[in-house]
C-alpha cells in the first residue's frame, strides 16, 4: 500500500469564523474510516495572509476513491467549501519511487 496525500493551495474568505469552519470540518472529515489526517499550513507572507495549504493523507489509492467524494456531502465540510474563495491548485501525491536505469 502506497501513502496517497491529497494538497490543495486555498485562497480563503476572512474571519476568526472561517477557521471555527475549518475546525469542525476537520473533526468531521477525519473521523472517517481511511481519513489518516488533515494538515493546515498557512503561508509566511504577511500579504497573502488568508493562503493556505490543506494537505489529507490516505492509506491508499481505493481508500481516497472512498472517502474523497464524502467531503463535498457532508454538511460541516459543505460549510467548509463555502468559505473558500479560490482554489489554486488541487492534486494527489505520492512517495516518490526512483525509476532504475535499464
Amino acid at each position: 500500500m502506497t501513502m496517497i496525500t491529497e494538497i490543495f493551495v486555498l485562497k480563503m474568505k476572512e474571519g476568526a469564523e472561517v477557521d471555527a469552519i475549518r475546525e469542525a470540518a476537520r473533526a468531521d472529515f477525519v473521523a472517517l474510516e481511511g481519513v489518516t489526517s488533515w494538515e493546515t499550513l498557512v503561508t509566511t507572507d504577511p500579504s497573502r495572509d488568508t493562503l493556505y495549504a490543506d494537505i489529507f493523507t490516505f492509506p491508499d489509492h481505493e481508500t481516497t476513491k472512498r472517502a474523497r467524494p464524502q467531503f463535498a456531502e457532508r454538511p460541516a465540510t459543505k460549510a467548509f467549501l463555502g468559505q473558500i474563495e479560490e482554489m489554486i491548485v488541487g492534486q494527489f501525491f505520492t512517495i516518490h519511487q526512483p525509476k532504475t536505469p535499464e
